[in-house]
This record gives structure tokens, C-alpha cells and sequence, in this order.
């Protein structure tokens, strides 16, 4: 038995962790992933590797690299506070939500993160060229980490046009091949995160249903209260919805422990002891103006009153200077400078479609594939869920129904 281990421990322990697809609802892994550190953090440091897929890869990078976990999840709720007030979502064109990833990561990963993460962190992603499924594990440099999370991230459309590139190669959303990732060669079990009810280890509990789906090559159920998560992972429709699925995930994390006999004790009152870790953090902002905020606009609004009462007086004197000339003077000085604004509006317009003409066939080439991509990743949903619930419902009743025939024979 290893150091440290706890002898009521009744459970094999998980060769590897596997933090699957999750979207904005890798709040709900973040609260898995506190859980563990705090009751059983045995589990994740002997871990030999730590996989992630899409934003699960996120919090793989962040468990293996040390990074503050409640910090993580206060940047994914002030990205969701600013989504949920747009009517497009993450698709307005005043969010870009992978520049916003690459600027945590630059923010957030420490100077040696690849050195941490080489041979212990599993990124996977699925190359653009053929839709074929991996998992990086070396990482030359901090550069080469952060591109491969990004390669890992990179949803079609919903990430933009142009996908990023691991060391040269273009690379995709890693749940587009295997939503639940796991090490080809794995001699044992894979302790898997979801937060999407399925056959996770650790996912959220719901009823049994008739139905089940194969996304990635993970099982879900296919249920009304499901769907709604993998909408709000995709399109996060309520800020508490995304800030809850963090305490169920510690709750779950949790029941996981205690199920599993791997923890002596585990004190009842756990989520409020999270609840006041969640305040007592300084990047998270609430949703109702604080006392502070109000001082600093009262503070600030003399100055913008301040600066427009500048631009007032500087344009009423253009406006008595333009005075000062005589009516066909004025008229000829409204003609140029209509013509100067023109001139200038079609230069830049003309560059623009100059290098929109430039780039017009690399884009569609991209679109082309990642649609390609996409229509694949629907179409085996399609057909790995029919044939799922055909093999497990439909078959069993024939097989009957043949043993029913034979014996009346």
C-alpha cells in the first residue's frame, strides 16, 4: 500500500482519471476535482495520467499543473455572466470565447507547465486532416501545452473558422472522436468525470430511461433533464445554472467517496464549507452591485462628465471657427471633407475585401472540413444510438420470443 493511502479504502485504485467533454459545464468537474483534493487527494496525485477532452482537458491541465481550481471556475462564471446577457450566447460576435481561453491559459498556467504536464496530462484532440482520434502527452515548451489545449477545444463555428494547429499539424475538438478519453494501452480501470448523466463514474444521478445515446463513444441518457445540460454546456441559458453544476459536483464527488468506502469521514456540512472557500476568493464578482462598485462609479462619473464637457467645448470651437468663414467657403470645406471621409471609407473598405478575397479560399476549404467533421460526429450519434438500444431492448425480446417458439414446438 502507498503512502498516504487510507486503509478503509475499498475500491481499485484508478490507474488514470478522465475528464470528459463539457463546455461550460466544466464547472461541474471543477467541483469533482475540489472534492478529491480535499478528501481523497491520493486519488489524483497517484494517478499515472490525467486525460481531458474539449473543456475537460481544461481541468486536467489545471489539476495536474496545481493551478487554483476555484480561480478556474470564477473565470468560467464571469465569461458565463457576460454570455447569458447576449442574445446570440457564445455566438455573438462580441464574444470570442477562444481568444478568452487563450488569455487564461497565458494568464494561469505556470512557467514550467509543460515540464509538469509532459507524460501525466493526456490532451485529446482529432486531426482535421482525417478525423483520426489522439492523445498528446509530450509537450516541448509552455507554447507547445497551451496550443494542444487549444487544438483540444477548438469547436467549429463555435470557436471560430480558422482551427488551431499542434505543432503544425490542425487539430479539432477532441470530443468529436472520443468524448470520455482513455489510454489505448491502459493495464487498468479509468476513474471517468461527466457531467452529463451516463455511465460516468462520477455524473449526475437520474432516473432510469428507456433510451440511451452514444456520443464520442460515451454512453448518456437520453432525458429531458440530460438534454438541458448538454444545452447549457453548448449555450449556458442561466448563470446559476452553470455555478450550481460546481456544488453538484462536489456533492456527487462526494457520494462517489462514500459509496466507494474511500474516505474514514466526510463532514455533512462540506458544500457550505465550499460555499464560504467560493467568498472568500477574490476573482469572482457577484451578480448584485456591491457597495464598493457603486463608489468607484459615483468616483468615475465626474471624469466621463468631465471628458464629454471637454468634447463640447472643443467642437464649439470648430464650430465658431467654421463660422469665422463665409457661407461658400464653408460650403467647399463640407464638400472636401465629405470627400476625405469617403475616400477614406473606401480604402478601407477596399482593403478589407482585398484580404476577405485573399483569404476566401483557405476559409472555405476550413469550413468545408469542419462541417465535414461535424456531420460525422451527428451521423455516428445517429447510428451507434440505434444500434445500442436495438442490441440491448429489441434483441432480447426476439431472442425470446425464438425460445417461446421452440418450446412450443
Amino acid at each position: 500500500m502507498a503512502p498516504g493511502f487510507p486503509s478503509c479504502r475499498n475500491y481499485e485504485v484508478p490507474q488514470d482519471i478522465s475528464f470528459s467533454g463539457s463546455g461550460f459545464l466544466s464547472t461541474y468537474q471543477l467541483g469533482v476535482a475540489l472534492c478529491l483534493l480535499n478528501h481523497a487527494a491520493w486519488i489524483l496525485r497517484s494517478a499515472p495520467c490525467i486525460l481531458g477532452s474539449s473543456a475537460g482537458s481544461l481541468i486536467a491541465a489545471a489539476v495536474v499543473c496545481e493551478i487554483n481550481l476555484l480561480t478556474i471556475r470564477d473565470e468560467i462564471l464571469l465569461l458565463t455572466k457576460q454570455v447569458v446577457t447576449l442574445t446570440l450566447g457564445p455566438f455573438h460576435p462580441g464574444i470570442n470565447v477562444f481568444r478568452w481561453l487563450k488569455s487564461i491559459l497565458d494568464k494561469y498556467l505556470p512557467s514550467d507547465a509543460h515540464r509538469l504536464a509532459s507524460g501525466r496530462l493526456g490532451v485529446a484532440m482529432t486531426r482535421l486532416k482525417d478525423g483520426k482520434h489522439f492523445i498528446m502527452s509530450e509537450f516541448q515548451s509552455r507554447e507547445d501545452l497551451i496550443q494542444a489545449l487549444l487544438c483540444s477545444c477548438y469547436v467549429p463555428g463555435h470557436s471560430g473558422f480558422r482551427p488551431p494547429t499542434f505543432k503544425g499539424v490542425h487539430y479539432i475538438d477532441g470530443g468529436l472522436t472520443g468524448i470520455q478519453p482513455r489510454l489505448p494501452a491502459a493495464s487498468g480501470r479509468t476513474l471517468t468525470v461527466c457531467p452529463f448523466s451516463g455511465d460516468a463514474d462520477i455524473c449526475p444521478a437520474d432516473p432510469s430511461c428507456m433510451m440511451e445515446m452514444v456520443v464520442g463513444g460515451g454512453i448518456l441518457k437520453f432525458s429531458l433533464a440530460n438534454s438541458y445540460r448538454i444545452l447549457n454546456g453548448l449555450y449556458p441559458v442561466a448563470l446559476e445554472t452553470i455555478e450550481q453544476a460546481f456544488h453538484s459536483g462536489y456533492k456527487d464527488g462526494i457520494g462517489f467517496l462514500r459509496s466507494n468506502y474511500l474516505v474514514k469521514s466526510v463532514v455533512s456540512n462540506t458544500l457550505s464549507q465550499v460555499s464560504l472557500k467560493c467568498d472568500q476568493t477574490k476573482t469572482w464578482m457577484p451578480l448584485e452591485t456591491t457597495q464598493v462598485e457603486e463608489m468607484e462609479r459615483e468616483t468615475k462619473l465626474p471624469d466621463s462628465e468631465a471628458t464629454r464637457d471637454f468634447d463640447v467645448v472643443n467642437n464649439a470651437h470648430l464650430i465658431t471657427d467654421l463660422s469665422e468663414f463665409g457661407p461658400y467657403k464653408r460650403i467647399v470645406y463640407s464638400l472636401l471633407l465629405s470627400l476625405m471621409v469617403l475616400f477614406d471609407v473606401s480604402l478601407q473598405t477596399r482593403n478589407r475585401l482585398g484580404l476577405l478575397f485573399r483569404e476566401m479560399p483557405d476559409l472555405i476549404f476550413w469550413t468545408w472540413l469542419s462541417l465535414r467533421h461535424c456531420s460525422v460526429f451527428f451521423f455516428n450519434i445517429i447510428i451507434s444510438t440505434i444500434k445500442k438500444n436495438v442490441t440491448d431492448r429489441v434483441m432480447p425480446i426476439m431472442f425470446l420470443l425464438q425460445w417461446i417458439k421452440v418450446q412450443e414446438l
